[in-house]
């Protein structure tokens, strides 16, 4: 049996993986022990698997508005840290350059270590940075109906926020390379719809029989893009990079919240239909991998397809009224600046061109920087 603690609100907690880079070289910087220990509050910026990455979380808001005070003083007080040691952050889902035969495992927490020693390569190689969104789940029956629905949706919070081109110096020529690396391990990528709780709790038993995962903690170590946190009482979509400015990552948070408002409201008014296949997920997964907001969508099993970026306009125009009512409507029209403003890909590619990445990297942290709520 696995307990499911219900949230009395549909509140939203966002996961930020931030990379500490040099501000001289802009590569990555192995001090994250220092940074965790004087920001003193783990619940708020903790450890990663390297110690060149920093976990920077808000608590739970019902108002993204409230997320985005709160991410902005957290981000802040980080700087004053990292400054002090000729260092910064930037938030994209992987360097520009970096290696990862350069990066120290965390040692504060033998799990890490014990992680990499399981899964070898797979792991070592995973200098990824992903954003996680949670919102809360009044019931473990709607947690499991807007897992499965929410599935379909995934390529367009994906195409939102993907923007990790680069990987090892070179211009991957996707727009999202980090799924690619973090597929390497295991239960990761799309999940199968479950369809009840007691299939899904039937999936993590046999995975703790075959000692794939631990007992009582083994849903955390399912690393899909979309997971159902018991603990929490929580959906937490995982399928995004972590985003060069916080306001796009709190606008894209919203929408992931109104989104996921949206099918729990449809589910108590029997609305679901059966769960999209995977098969056609895939699909639309890999066309926001390979081009973000530039792909098509493939909207119905007779092949017929629509501009990702139309599909995510129309669904945001049905979402606007879910995020008004909840204060937040201001922070969902931020979207607005993804799709107007030059794409940010494109831009990380021709700043490469023109100049250097670790020039890229410098421009990286004043686009973090220029995001914080003043």
């Amino acid at each position: 049996m696995i307990d499911f603690n219900p949230s009395k609100e549909s509140t939203v907690g966002v996961e930020v993986e931030a990379q500490l880079v040099d501000n001289g070289s802009g590569d990555l910087v192995n001090i994250a022990e220092s940074i965790v220990n004087e920001y003193g509050d783990e619940d708020r910026v903790k450890h990663e698997l390297y110690l060149s990455t920093v976990e920077i979380t808000s608590s739970p808001a019902l108002n993204t508005n409230d997320t985005y005070s709160e991410l902005s003083s957290i981000v802040s007080k980080v700087l004053e840290i990292t400054k002090k040691q000729n260092a910064g952050l930037i938030t994209t889902g992987t360097h520009p350059f970096a290696l990862y035969e350069d990066q120290k495992i965390t040692n504060v927490n033998p799990r890490y270590q014990e992680f990499a020693d399981k899964y070898g390569w797979a792991v070592k190689r995973l200098l990824t940075f992903g954003m996680h969104v949670h919102v809360g789940m009044d019931s473990k029956e709607k947690a499991v109906a807007v897992h499965d629905e929410i599935r379909s949706y995934l390529p367009l919070i994906l195409a939102l926020s993907a923007c990790s081109p680069f990987w090892r110096g070179k211009d991957t020529q996707l727009y999202c390379s980090r799924l690619s690396v973090f597929q390497g391990l295991p239960n990761t990528g799309l999940p199968e719809p479950y369809l009840d709780w007691k299939e899904y709790e039937q999936s993590l038993e046999t995975l703790v029989a075959a000692d794939v995962i631990k007992e009582g903690i083994g849903y955390r170590q399912v690393w899909k893009d979309v997971r159902i946190h018991p603990a929490y009482g929580t959906i937490e979509v995982r399928i995004a990079d972590s985003m060069p400015s916080l306001l796009d990552t709190v606008a894209v948070a919203t929408f992931v919240q109104a989104l996921a408002i949206k099918i729990g409201n449809d589910w108590e008014e029997g609305k679901l239909s059966s769960p999209t296949p995977n098969w056609l997920i895939e699909r639309n997964r890999w066309a926001a991998v390979k081009d973000g907001l530039n792909a098509k969508y493939i909207v119905d099993l007779d092949g017929n397809t629509k501009p990702i970026k139309e599909v995510i306009e129309n669904l945001t125009n049905e979402l606007q009224n879910i995020s008004e009512i909840l204060g937040s409507g201001n922070m969902l029209n931020e979207l607005d600046n993804i799709f107007k403003s030059d794409n940010m890909v494109e831009n990380m590619r021709d700043f490469h061109r023109k100049e250097s990445l670790d020039a890229l990297v410098n421009e990286l942290q004043k686009i973090l920087v220029n995001s914080i709520k003043n």
